[in-house]
């Protein structure tokens, strides 16, 4: 799962600076700080909501 959004955020990023490079790097910023609130989101409800473990 992390392996696989830090590949999409990477994916992401990349498009951003193609298509705005005008933005750089406040758009930036901003996606990292989105895909973290996701990432940190996504485990807490896994691990609390769903009660499964990583290990």
């Amino acid at each position: 799962m992390v392996v696989g959004l830090s590949f999409l955020e990477g994916l992401v990023i990349y498009l951003n600076m193609v298509v705005h490079p005008d933005s750089q790097p406040a758009l930036t910023i901003v996606i990292v700080i989105l895909f973290a609130i996701a990432s940190g989101l996504s485990v807490w409800y896994r691990t609390r909501v769903l009660g499964m473990t990583y290990s």
